[in-house]
This record gives structure tokens, sequence and C-alpha cells, in this order.
């Protein structure tokens, strides 16, 4: 993906919060991420949507994704009359296709691959809504295509109830490739601080 192609993809992807039922932005130093999503009542009990990400850092590699993403019961641990967190699991999965580019010495990789992934957490049971969740999503080889090899991505984050439909978060997460005839290549690795709205 050129500068341009990137431009466009992010246009994209905050033309959609204007139709979409969530938005979420995180990023660090050295690397951004947004998404949004949009309802899919088809899916799940009302609780899936269709989203889409856009992922990008400072050597220039961007990574876009879009699939169906379903979360499970206590998701987000909601808050009672008091204003508190409700204790509860949290649980959700999803299937996406991804498309990135990673600029290495030489030449330009590009990297596709169909991979599931999931979330497990806790909502925990404070005065203020507080979550700690964990996630996975993976693809093999034979999942891999033009240039990966394969994809891995996990993180972990600590989620705060700003207000009803607004969290706030902070968390670590790292997103590699493996390519062919090269290794590894890493495209975020690190913390982060986020955004999450629901609309």
């Amino acid at each position: 993906m050129k500068p341009l192609s990137s431009c466009a993809a992010l246009l994209l992807i905050v033309s959609l919060q204007a139709h979409a039922d969530s938005f979420d932005v995180n990023m660090n130093n050295t690397s951004a991420q947004f998404k949004a999503g949009i309802s899919a009542s088809g899916l799940g009990d009302g609780n899936a949507e269709i989203q889409g990400r856009l992922l990008y850092n400072d050597s220039g590699d961007q990574l876009i994704d879009v699939g169906p993403v379903v979360q499970g019961p206590g998701g987000g641990g909601g808050g009672g009359e008091d204003g508190g967190g409700a204790a509860g699991k949290i649980a959700g999965g999803g299937l996406r296709f991804l498309v990135a580019n990673s600029h290495q010495p030489g030449t330009t990789y590009t990297l596709m691959c169909l991979c599931l992934g999931a979330e497990f957490g806790f909502a925990l049971p404070t005065s203020v809504p507080l979550a700690v969740i964990a996630d996975y999503a993976a693809a093999p080889k034979i999942l891999a295509f033009a240039d990966a090899e394969r994809y891995n991505q996990y993180g972990i984050r600590l989620e705060f109830g700003a207000s009803q439909n607004a969290k706030i978060y902070f968390g670590y997460r790292e997103v590699g490739f493996g390519v062919k005839n090269f290794g590894s290549i890493i495209l975020d690795k690190g913390s982060h601080v986020g955004l999450a709205v629901a609309f």
C-alpha cells in the first residue's frame, strides 16, 4: 500500500464512523489504530458487529482488516444503579480478513490472511466499571497468502467505564507476521491508550 492508498483507507474508516454503532481509536508514540463497527443483527443474539480496522506505524507499514465479531454475554461490565460495575465474565470472537504491507530494506512485502480471534476477560465489581480483557488472533500457513506464512496477534488491556457508552483503556499489544524467505516482521509491539465509544 502506498501513502495514497493508506490515506484512502483512513478516510474510509473515519467516514464509516458517521454510520457506525461503535468507534475505537488507540495509539502510542509509534503506531495508531482506528476501528469502526456496524451492527449485524442477523448474527448472534443482537450482539454482533461487522468491524473494519486500520493499523499503521511510523515505518510506513499498514494493516487493514474487516470481518464479523460476536460479543458474548457480560461484555463490557455495565454499571448498576449506584454507578458501579457489574461483575461477570467477558468472552467474544470473530473472523477477519487482513491485508497488510511492510517496508523492509530493498523490498515491500504484501501480507494477507484469514484469521480467527477470541477475547476473554472479567468485569470487576468496582465502584467505577472496570474490566481486564485478553485477546488472541492467529492464522496458520494454510490461511496465509501472498508473502505471509502466518499471523499472530495478542494483547491485554484494562478498561475503565468513563460513561455508559464510553470506555478508556490502557493495554499492551503485539502484531506480527511470518514472511516467506524472510522470517518474522513485527508491525506493532508495545503499550497504548485508547477510547472506545458505542452509539
